[in-house]
């Protein structure tokens, strides 16, 4: 090892112990600075790792429901209306489901279905809100679902009275007991639990799938609900390219089928799912441009706070300075020591917000149901960001020290 090799090592271990040491001597000026750093790492690495949360969630629901999967939805989508006005717009049908089956070429599957919310009781337990659906075989064509111990619907279940559970809802109706086997009541009619679903939480269609209760259509439309009409269909295309086409073509027929005139309003809305992921994609870049803001404002903040430390430091320490610069201390030697103090405080703060962000990640991951994620670049980033402040906050501080001259300090 060379001389400069064994020197460097000790060099910054002395210029650590100094720093830690001078940075005590002003607390609460050097806290601040510190908080400035903290806030910014911890904005930057919550917004990095949410929005990386959010893409794996997206990409989760598109392999589970389908990457090329359009929705068809019966009403209109109004941001204001009556509920009235929507209830008289529910005109679709499984004939509509069948005419898109059969009259477009690039469609792979079709899935009708009916939703509807009803009181749901067990013995005597009654629990509300939870959505009851009324699905067909294909259903499970286009939809990865968890399968616990029981079974999903055959063939053989087209009418009969059987339900699958989901988590949420069994957990609120049987309450610890093992639903499979038991009868619950909708309706006055009575359903026999064949499965419990595994948690599966909120889909791009912001359906909670925890807090629904399935059941076969034929069951749903005869037993449950005694009404021709359904509200829902699930169209898979063949391929990503035919899928963008699709949507256009859906609508051209059942503005036909429903003799929707030209001009008049559409009583269904046909939506890709990939169109929800693009508007959730855009509404996170906002979010991280908005977050990437307030870091940039946090690291100013803090790169201030920083500098009005180390001139105070400065100021304070003219005669040790001129001290080391008599014992031998070079300028560089001093430059690099309050270089080193400012870049201290900043990886000091860095870490303070590291640990601060993926804290706060886990919560909002826990809260909203999202996967857990770190994002590599956002820690990468921040810490990156924090050296930068550090050392463009230290570099006038160390002019200013280098220009003190020994013998004026001597002579004072």
């Amino acid at each position: 090892m060379t001389a400069a090799g064994r020197f460097f090592p000790k060099n910054i271990y002395l210029n650590l112990a100094i720093a830690v040491k001078s940075l005590g001597s002003f607390k609460l000026r050097t806290f601040l600075a510190i908080a400035g750093v903290v806030l910014g790492t911890l904005s930057l690495i919550t917004v990095a790792n949410t929005s990386r949360s959010m893409e794996l969630k997206t990409i989760n629901d598109l392999e589970r429901f389908g990457k090329n999967l359009l929705t068809v939805k019966s009403g209109l989508t109004r941001g204001h209306g009556s509920p009235t006005d929507l209830t008289a717009s529910l005109k679709l049908t499984p004939d509509d489901a069948r005419a898109i089956k059969e009259s477009l070429p690039e469609v792979k599957t079709v899935a009708p279905a009916a939703t509807k919310t009803f009181p749901i009781k067990y013995k005597n337990t009654t629990v509300t809100g939870t959505m009851m659906m009324g699905i067909p075989m294909e259903f499970f064509k286009l939809k990865k679902i968890p399968v616990g111990q029981g079974r999903l619907f055959t063939e053989k279940d087209a009418m009969a009275k059987v339900a699958i559970i989901g988590s949420k809802a069994a957990g609120k109706l049987f309450k610890g007991e093992a639903p499979i086997g038991k009868t619950i009541f909708v309706n006055q009619a009575a359903l026999e639990v064949i499965e419990v679903l595994e948690p599966m939480a909120v889909d791009l269609s912001e359906i909670n799938e925890d807090n629904i209760v399935y059941v076969p259509l034929s069951t749903f439309m005869k037993r449950l609900t005694n009404t021709p009409t359904i509200n829902l269909i699930y169209v898979e295309a063949a391929s990503e390219v035919a899928a963008g086409q699709l949507k256009g073509e859906i609508e051209a027929l059942l503005r036909q089928r429903h003799n929707i005139k030209k001009g008049e309003r559409d009583d269904f809305t046909v939506t890709d799912l990939k169109d929800i992921n693009s508007m959730q994609t855009k509404t996170m870049k906002i979010v991280v441009t908005l977050g990437m803001i307030t870091s940039a404002i946090s690291f100013t903040i803090s790169s201030i706070g920083i500098l009005s430390v180390m001139i105070l430091m400065v100021d304070e320490r003219k005669v040790e300075i001129g001290i080391r610069r008599v014992v031998g201390a070079r300028k560089r030697d001093i430059a690099l020591q309050f270089l080193t103090e400012a870049s201290f405080i900043s990886l000091i703060g860095a870490a303070a917000g590291l640990i601060a962000g993926i804290a706060l990640t886990l919560a909002i991951s826990s809260i909203a149901k999202i996967p857990f994620a770190v994002s590599p670049a956002g820690v990468v980033v921040s810490f990156v960001a924090s050296i930068v402040t550090g050392i463009a906050s230290g570099i006038y501080p160390s002019i200013k020290a280098m220009a003190i001259q020994p013998v004026n300090i001597l002579r004072s």
